[in-house]
């Protein structure tokens, strides 16, 4: 199947500094810039345009161009919504715009097309837990994707009962703020949709220690809600149809689920029990390993001092 292709219309400035954006960061659409409503038409003669980004001034000179699967204006915030089309705020950072549109693909069943296929792509995905409290795990998960992404392309994505991401999370005048995650990711593979891929991309956020990230579930009950199917389902979009190179999965539950997690990553890595308490816990979880038959997972595990990174 093929990719899917975005068009922009719009100024020739605007549409510079966002195809100069797009053209820096490895993404998974065909981009196409138009500079005029004729070239436009005459491209759309031949073939299709996926999604059309244009100016909310523009959207009566296109209604009758065939060949256009979704238009989605670019509103200065004075759009009235009277050509019935979906709208995206104009004036904000190009990530952020990029982000919507992937939720629009994701959530649009009329366009059809996959993400770019990586079949040859080497995928590191490594798993972060610990069977006891106070380890420094989730430290440990992020500066690990911190030194890490100096020279890979990586991403983090928790999956804790409880959100460890406050910081990232409150408004500058102290307010909590519900910024999408987890529990959307599971609520897509939940409906059984195929464009997992681009949900992920409108839910993944920059770090400025260079990783990605997703952040954790809303409610600890969807966390286990996710099957063993759901999970190889999720690992192998993640393997076969993002960039990235490394996959860091901060894991802070047990269900059947999780343990599958745990045999299909490449490495599980465990923290030195600081206690005779703490290395009882990790060896009943070995043990658990073992009575899953997953020997090959409890012989390869990795022991590290969490708490000096």
């Amino acid at each position: 199947m093929k990719k899917i292709l975005l068009a922009i219309l719009a100024d020739e400035l605007y549409s510079n500094r966002f195809s100069d954006y797009i053209s820096h960061h490895k993404n998974i659409l065909d981009f196409m810039v138009f500079t005029s409503v004729n070239s436009l038409e005459a491209f759309t003669r031949h073939s299709k345009i996926d999604i059309l980004l244009t100016d909310s001034s523009m959207a009566c000179l296109i209604a009758d161009i065939k060949g256009i699967q979704k238009v989605i204006l670019l509103s200065d915030g004075n759009y009235t919504g009277q050509q019935e089309y979906p709208a995206i705020f104009k004036y904000q950072p190009a990530g952020q715009i990029l982000k919507e549109i992937f939720d629009q693909i994701a959530e649009d069943d009329k366009i059809a097309g996959v993400a770019q296929a990586y079949s040859s792509k080497q995928l590191e995905l490594i798993a972060v837990f610990s069977a006891f409290g106070g380890s420094g795990a989730s430290t440990y998960a992020r500066n690990l994707c911190s030194s890490m992404a100096e020279g890979s392309s990586v991403l983090y994505i928790n999956m804790e009962i409880f959100d460890s991401f406050a910081e990232f999370e409150i408004t500058p005048d102290n307010r909590y703020e519900y910024i999408r995650g987890m529990s959307e990711v599971i609520f897509y593979i939940k409906q059984k949709k195929n464009k997992l891929a681009f949900k992920l991309s409108s839910v993944t956020n920059h770090h400025s220690d260079g990783y990605s990230y997703i952040l954790p579930v809303e409610d600890y009950r969807d966390l286990y809600s996710i099957t063993t199917d759901d999970m190889e389902y999720f690992t192998d979009v993640l393997s076969k149809e993002t960039i990235y190179e490394k996959v860091v999965f901060d894991v802070g539950y047990v269900n059947e689920a999780s343990l599958r997690l745990f045999g299909i990553c490449d490495v599980l890595l465990l923290p030195e029990p600081a206690d005779i308490f703490q290395e009882n816990k990790q060896n009943s979880f070995k043990r658990l390993l073992m009575r899953n038959g997953m020997d090959k997972t409890a012989d390869n595990l990795k022991i590290v001092s969490m708490k000096k990174r």
